[in-house]
């Protein structure tokens, strides 16, 4: 297999400086450096729920209790429209014998459905959930939960815990409670602490038959959802969020719209994130989890909303940067003092970041990865040179446009791509063949793809419509061009805030005004403004900036973490000192757009600036952690996914059914070989992956495993952390790690 390309867990300190990030806060003896993402696994990301708990993919497909579910409907089907053909009943499985039972005049027999249901509650998950929430309350739940499968729902039946004052703990149990109780039962968090829970609302079950009659209508009766929304959770390995969304929506014959999600995550990585799809079955969605690339769901469960563009406390970070080395003093160090030096240098940083913070500067990623940035772009269409910014996003590198042309494109399917993309810009920058370019634009180049067919148009005035031609790409990537010029401009200007005054509060900072609010626009997760949202989103109410007075800034009521300074735009405010001149020199400069901070309303709205404010300083969700490890090869896997723990659980499962089959044997006993008897065939399983899925990573990468006799003389950091919606890791890590050399890759 080819090797995997490696990147600087930063990048060079001039590309830092280009962005504008400059400053830093955290003393370091020296700095340090290593190589990130040398598995696309070394790089984890897992959403945090607005309720504090962390998104992490338990289970593939239907659950057990759902497959359960699933089977009887099949069989109570089977019996229902056979019932005159009892020997074509008896081949079906033995449940047909209960589900006929089940289905008679008096409807299934709520006693048998209790015990199954109690049963799916094991003692590994009581015991797990008496730990972390005590006895007596894990108790209440269970008996809470049992009432409810015999009574049906009772809004009014409460248990309440005792006051626990730890939050991440809180988030922890309000997880395990949805997970262990398949959302059947509701928390939420009393003024005291305490956690309150309920029976989840179920949507009105059992309301009596509605037309048709006949065993069809109880079918569709039981599998009548107790929400709208199925939520579930995506898993992806080396994906981008949209990417990914796409491929299942193309899958269920869906517009990728019907998928909503809180917000993307790094597409070299490998994540976790709640999504949800309106009027959709479990078992439809689970369905397509053998033919979806690099990504599988699960988790499955209908709520009554669907998950909003920003509705997410922020992600969890387990990052394995690998290949480390102190920048000085470390020639002739074995790997063990490595670990020893690098450790003395990361711990304390760490500490220090958790207490002090960091400046909340916008990460390299905001600015793309091409030769000109998407800030570049953003400038371009703000200072109304539409022509010049399609050029920008055609941009093309012509030795590889030319490869192309002769047929040398690489085997891989992501590169072919890449290649395919400068030979279309090629195409159509010189006019060589436009058609063609139009046709050969890979679709995950979505903004290059909607620019080429509108230019591409019947028409003589569609060639030269670029300002058609721009507001045809998706309002998302659209909006990612302007809010990346907004975002160097912050990052400027922030530095030029630190250079100037560092901690001290002075007059004209900017601080939120508290409890007052205006009209204003939806916020993604990073913040930014949802320009022009149209009428699929809530407008929300954004708070206010003022300027301090010379007196509030000496009074000492306010700190540094109080402190805002705004992106550019048309309903924000700027400092009222050094800095808001800042903005306009900088702005103003013909490098930067000639553009005015007051002026940032446009003809076409489209292309109109809110701005929005934004913390000066940032501070970690949680308390964070690392690990310093020598370690023998790159392809190690210092840190498991989702996906590893669940591949761990089936193989374990999976041994002990192979123990037991061979018990079995020589007990003198046969087994079956076809599948029936519950054991795995091969090809597509009853929850929806095959087994193929769970014994292979979604994406492919070298095998862990290293043997033991290789030395291990290599040095490996492992550092977790939990940032806020609109944080960047890589910042974070710039913090941790000191000033990147001058030279990277």
């Amino acid at each position: 297999m080819a090797s995997q390309p490696h990147f600087s867990a930063r990048g060079s300190a001039a590309h830092m400086r280009s962005l504008g990030i400059t400053q830093s806060i955290t003393p370091l003896p020296t700095s340090w450096t290593g190589e990130l993402r040398v598995r696309f696994s070394d790089f984890q990301v897992n959403e945090i729920s607005t309720d504090g708990s962390v998104v992490h993919l338990r289970s593939i497909g239907l659950s057990e209790q759902q497959n359960q579910q699933q089977h009887l409907k099949k069989e109570k089907t089977v019996v229902v429209q056979d019932e005159n053909k009892e020997a074509n009943v008896l081949e079906s499985d033995q449940l047909s014998e209960r589900a006929l039972q089940e289905t008679s005049e008096d409807g299934p027999s709520k006693p048998a459905a209790s015990e199954d249901t109690a049963a799916a509650i094991s003692d590994e998950d009581l015991t797990s959930l008496q730990v972390l929430a005590g006895g007596t309350f894990a108790q209440d739940l269970l008996q809470l939960f049992k009432n409810s499968v015999n009574h049906g729902h009772d809004k009014k039946a409460t248990v309440l815990s005792e006051p626990i004052t730890d939050k991440p703990k809180r988030g922890q149990i309000h997880q395990e409670v949805r997970r262990i109780f398949s959302s059947k039962i509701d928390t939420r968090t009393s003024e005291s602490g305490a956690i309150l829970a309920s029976v989840a609302s179920t949507g009105g079950r059992q309301r009596g038959k509605r037309g048709g009659g006949g065993g069809g209508g109880r079918d569709r009766q039981e599998e009548k959802p107790s929400g709208e929304y199925l939520h579930f959770t995506l898993y992806k390995d080396n994906r981008d969020t949209m990417d990914a969304v796409n491929q299942i929506a193309r899958m269920l014959r869906l517009k990728p719209q019907s998928i909503t999600y809180a917000g993307t995550k790094d597409r070299r990585a490998s994540t976790a994130q709640r999504c949800s799809i309106r009027h959709m079955r479990p078992r439809n969605l689970a369905g397509i989890n053998g033919k979806l690339r690099g990504m599988v769901t699960g988790d499955y469960a209908h709520k009554e909303e669907p998950i909003h563009l920003g509705e997410l406390l922020g992600n969890e970070f387990t990052i394995t940067i690998k290949n480390c080395h102190v920048t000085v003093d470390a020639a002739g160090l074995s790997a063990l003092e490595r670990v020893d030096k690098i450790k003395a240098l990361v711990q304390p940083a760490l500490d220090h970041m958790a207490e002090h913070g960091w400046i909340n500067y916008f990460g390299h990623q905001r600015f793309g990865t091409h030769h000109i940035g998407t800030h570049d772009i953003g400038k371009l269409i703000l200072a109304d040179k539409f022509q010049e910014a399609v050029a920008a996003i055609l941009s093309y590198n012509p030795d590889i446009a030319e490869k192309a042309e002769n047929g040398e494109v690489p085997e891989d399917a992501s590169g072919r791509e890449e290649h395919a993309r400068h030979q279309a810009c090629m195409l159509f920058t010189t006019g060589k063949d436009i058609e063609k370019a139009a046709s050969i634009m890979p679709r995950r180049f979505a903004a290059e793809t909607a620019v080429l067919r509108h230019l591409t148009r019947q028409g003589q005035n569609s060639a030269k419509d670029f300002v058609g031609a721009i507001i045809h790409i998706t309002r998302g990537l659209r909006s990612m061009y302007l809010h990346a010029y907004q975002s160097l401009t912050w990052n400027y200007a922030v530095s030029k805030r630190w250079e100037l005054y560092g901690t001290k509060v002075v007059k004209g900072d900017l601080v939120i005004v508290e409890g007052d609010a205006v009209q204003g626009t939806k916020q993604d997760q990073d913040g930014d403004d949802v320009i022009n949202p149209g009428e699929e989103y809530d407008e929300d109410a954004p708070v206010r900036a003022r300027a301090l007075s010379e007196e509030e800034a000496a009074s000492g009521r306010y700190t540094i973490y109080d402190v805002v300074l705004p992106t550019p735009g048309h309903e924000v405010i700027y400092p009222d000192n050094e800095i808001g001149r800042f903005y306009e020199e900088f702005m103003g400069r013909e490098e930067n757009g000639s553009l005015d901070p007051h002026k940032m309303r446009r003809m076409h709205r489209e292309f109109s600036l809110p701005g929005r404010y934004r913390k000066l300083m940032n501070r970690f969700l949680a308390k964070p952690s690392v690990e310093v490890m020598a370690y023998a090869d790159d392809i190690e896997q210092m840190h498991p996914t989702d996906l590893d723990i669940i591949r761990s659980t089936k193989n374990e499962s999976r041994k002990r059914r192979n123990d037991d089959s061979n018990d079995d044997e020589h007990a003198g006993k046969r087994t079956k070989t076809d599948g029936q008897d519950g054991t795995e065939t091969p090809g597509p399983s009853h929850d929806g992956v095959g087994d193929a899925s769970l014994t292979e990573d979604p994406v492919a990468e070298p095998s862990s495993g290293v043997a033991e006799t290789r030395q291990r003389d290599k040095v490996a950091v492992v550092v977790k952390f939990q940032l806020g919606r609109s944080a960047y890791a890589t910042v974070a890590l710039r913090e941790l790690m000191g000033d990147p050399p001058e030279e990277s890759h």
